[in-house]
């Protein structure tokens, strides 16, 4: 199997993925998104921990 023969499935792959044809149907009916009825007073909220690196010059 050469390079060209490669590609070529590949990229076949990718339009099968692509195209819709083996996605499953839309539902009929659309159901809202359930929510709780009441925000829960217990939780806990966690902070992200960025690891952005440090400028060492000004931020301007």
């Amino acid at each position: 199997m050469g390079l060209r023969d490669r590609l070529k499935k590949g990229v076949a792959g990718v339009m099968n993925r692509l195209s819709g044809e083996h996605s499953a149907a839309a539902p009929e009916e659309i159901k809202p998104m359930e929510r709780p009825a009441a925000p829960d007073p217990d939780a806990k909220i966690q902070w992200a921990k960025l690891n952005r690196p440090k400028d060492s010059g000004s931020a301007e």
